[in-house]
């Protein structure tokens, strides 16, 4: 029953339970979990607080309630590996960002137009932005958010060349706002209106599941002939373009100048990719070989703090009016602003990215030997995609499967984000101040969760032919140590299936086993009379004895 429109105090005369709960209800937003003197109680995240704390873990939220370097603290006191939040390159709370902004803070924190035209803070921090990009970029143009920086190069492009029409890479995201959706294909195909008629999408340039080898020399050329093909049939049409493009490989339509020579503008959205994070470069598109007209930055430039610029040429800057005197940067982000750019030079922080991203790509190739349901493993510097697949072979993306795998992930307190248009790609952006025992504990993890999920799948393998063979042999089997060493490594884990039976014999043999038990070297398993282990794949299915190499021997 509920209760309304009744005189203040009478719930809890009428009602003392509700009030009751009123009251606890009170408490517990009120409460800081950190200084409740109730120690013994566990602490439960409010529902009020669950939308706000939920991340992509829907079903199991946890509140962060403090960050330190690469670490997020929830309420639950354990530190969590952050490799999701992808906009603190130098770290979460550095103490020399900390400083920059209290410092500044206490002083002076405004912008005055037609006042103060260009204070000192923002003059240099400019200057110091613009030295690490090519000499056509002269103007910086602040925003608070990189939505913003998107919609105002949008309006630069068209105020530029009047026109209207853009050009998007499929699978993109530029930004939540009504227009920057329109221009997101990831976003508006998910939209009853769909796409815009002056929006024009071409592939992205797919080197696992497209037509063309990553050992193709001629691949990036047959990536603009399609994109090309898209162009063409627009401009047949008498159509207008200009295009929106995030660097995503050394496919680069500017390459031919095909863009320029129909009066259009390149934008390259650096939103996530650049401030250092490529490594080997400040900024994405650097690594391309290829000059956009425009670029866009977000929070990473402030490390979180709500910053964002486009930085352009003072030739397109011009074409739009007043846009000098609205788009300032406050004293407070501009030295955050520059507090960033010196620890990443002082901290060696590229250097990081390139020295640790090889060696997070290497380990994560090394696993996909390893793992069936990894399928595809690529990245720059420290931005890398691991692509779950349900099965190696197919290459037919599984969400599920990497929605699992992140919340396993997670409740061994490493924090992952699934991308993708099928959301199947586990995605580490982790800060910059990542180390390599970050990395080694990362690895280690995620092996234990893929074994666990591939035994699982090995178990309901097995469970199939047990319903249509409900009677096994009581003869037992062994796997000898020779064949133990060149199983897969699935096998290593089999013995948390319950139905596997296991001896212990004196010699040690296998390496194989021996995080299993000690002084093991032999497995013993329940032998079914009509079924055996065969190798097939890099993996260990259950099949018809005769299909593929027996893995196991007799007594």
């Amino acid at each position: 029953m509920r209760v309304t429109n009744l005189p203040p105090g009478t719930g809890a005369t009428l009602f003392p339970m509700l009030a009751a709960r009123r009251l606890l209800s009170r408490r517990s937003n009120t409460l800081d979990p950190l200084s409740t003197p109730f120690k013994s109680e566990p602490y439960t995240v409010c529902s009020c607080y669950r939308d706000t704390c939920e991340l992509h873990f829907n079903r199991e939220p946890i509140k962060i309630v403090s960050s330190r370097g690469q670490y997020l603290i929830g309420d639950d006191g354990f530190e969590y590996l952050d490799c999701a939040s992808r906009t603190s390159n130098v770290g979460h709370c550095h103490p020399r960002v900390v400083r920059a902004a209290t410092s500044q803070m206490s002083v002076f924190n405004t912008c005055i137009e037609d006042v103060v035209t260009c204070m000192p803070l923002e003059r240099e921090y400019s200057k110091k932005l613009l030295a690490t990009l090519p000499s056509n970029f002269d103007v910086c143009l602040f925003t608070n958010s990189g939505a913003e920086a998107n919609d105002l190069a949008l309006q630069l492009v068209r105020s530029y060349t009047q026109k209207k029409g853009v050009v998007v890479v499929d699978g993109s995201f530029h930004g939540s706002v009504d227009l920057l959706i329109d221009i997101s294909p990831s976003a508006f195909k998910r939209m009853p209106t769909g796409k815009k008629p002056w929006v024009h999408v071409v592939p992205c340039p797919d080197m696992y599941r497209g037509p063309y080898s990553p050992n193709d020399p001629d691949a990036a050329e047959k990536h603009f002939q399609e994109s090309k093909v898209v162009l063409d049939r627009v401009l047949a049409r008498n159509g207008e373009v200009i295009e929106y493009n995030t660097p995503i490989s050394r496919t680069d339509y500017t390459n031919k100048g095909y863009i320029h020579m129909h009066g259009g503008l390149v934008v390259a959205d650096e939103i996530q990719t650049g401030m250092g994070r490529p490594g080997s470069h400040f900024w994405a598109f650097q690594t391309m070989g290829a000059i956009p007209d425009i670029i866009t930055a977000g929070k990473p430039m402030g490390s979180g703090y709500p910053i964002a610029a486009v930085i352009t040429s003072r030739r397109i800057a011009n074409s739009l009016s007043a846009v000098y005197n609205n788009y300032h940067c406050s004293p407070v982000a501009a030295a955050m602003g520059l507090s960033v750019l010196d620890i990443i030079h002082s901290e060696r922080l590229m250097n990081n990215a390139v020295v640790l991203g090889e060696q997070f790509m290497s380990l994560l190739k090394e696993l996909r030997t390893r793992h069936i349901y990894i399928g595809d493993v690529r990245g720059l510097g420290l931005i890398i995609g691991v692509d779950i697949v349900c099965g190696r072979d197919s290459k037919k993306p599984s969400p599920e499967l990497a929605e699992k795998i992140s919340y396993r992930l997670k409740d061994q307190q490493v924090i992952v984000a699934n991308e993708g248009e099928s959301k199947n790609v586990l995605t580490f952006i982790p800060p910059l101040c990542l180390t390599l025992s970050d990395i080694a504990n990362v690895i280690t993890k995620l092996d234990k969760v893929l074994m666990e999920l591939e035994v699982v799948q090995l178990n309901d393998i097995q469970g199939i032919f047990r319903e249509a063979q409900p009677q096994p042999s009581s003869r037992p089997l062994y796997l000898s140590s020779a064949l133990a060493q060149a199983a897969p490594p699935i096998l290593s884990t089999a013995w948390t299936a319950p139905q596997y039976m296991f001896s212990k014999p004196s010699v040690t043999s296998s390496p194989l086993y021996s995080s299993i038990h000690e002084n093991s070297s032999f497995c013993w398993l329940t032998w079914w009379p009509s079924l055996t282990f065969s190798r097939a794949n890099g993996k260990l299915p259950l099949s018809p004895i005769g299909q593929g190499q027996a893995a196991l021997e007799g007594i």
